[in-house]
């Protein structure tokens, strides 16, 4: 078996509402891009929250970045940072048009609610770009349908999803479980089955994992 007809997973153990996240998911691609047809990837998306404690009705963006880094100064130059982290790989992030901090857990029910990789791997997508490139406002269910649309297209099975109890609680399970298993910062990768790659790391990171299972995989079949 040759190793690129093996199906080849990558877990992205991720926050739908976390810049490095968005960085690391665009620096995963470009490493993807670079592997070329070598892999055949099945990226899964996994849920985190980073502040969970946030209501439903979420709260002011700046308010809260404030809180959590102690000063508009530290979080200006957190911003300045990242603006040009994120121009380097196609992102442009629009800090100052937050509108709110989101509790993600509905975010990450709807991409859950999704059958296929693919269309869960476009949603995040589209939850990243609403709300650092675009300032849409996560919280309301109506700006929500607006973004996901494309991928639901059924208002029925949409509204199904966003009120399902049950799925919210596997996701905070699932979330759990992660915490566990000493995950306490996102982005996080699981490469091959294997290899942890933590943070938004250099592509020349993620290829490398990518080239060692590929390696590895390629030892064991020859030896068999």
């Amino acid at each position: 078996m040759s190793t690129n007809s093996e199906p080849f997973s990558i877990d992205i153990v991720s926050d739908v509402a976390c810049p490095w996240c968005y960085v690391g998911k665009k620096k995963l691609e470009l490493a993807l891009q670079t592997v070329g047809n070598k892999i055949d990837p099945q990226v899964r998306w996994r849920p985190f929250q980073l502040s969970p404690e946030i209501p439903e009705e979420g709260i002011d963006y700046k308010q809260h970045l404030t809180q959590k880094f102690g000063s508009l100064d530290r979080l200006d130059g957190a911003w300045q940072r990242l603006t040009q982290i994120g121009k380097d790989v196609g992102i442009s992030f629009q800090f100052e048009s937050i509108p709110k901090a989101t509790n993600t857990l509905v975010l990450h029910a709807l991409v859950a609610g999704l059958s296929s990789l693919e269309e869960q791997a476009k949603l995040v997508d589209l939850f990243f770009s609403a709300n650092f490139t675009e300032g849409k406002d996560l919280t309301d269910k109506e700006v929500i349908w607006k973004v996901a649309e494309p991928v639901y297209q059924d208002r029925i099975k949409f509204d199904a999803v966003f009120a399902d109890p049950e799925l919210k609680e596997h996701i905070r399970q699932e979330i759990s479980y992660y915490h566990q298993n000493g995950i306490s910062g996102v982005p996080y990768f699981i490469v091959g089955g294997k290899y942890a790659v933590s943070g938004a790391q250099d592509t020349s990171v993620f290829v490398e994992v990518i080239e060692t299972v590929l390696k590895e995989r390629e030892s064991e079949n020859q030896s068999q």
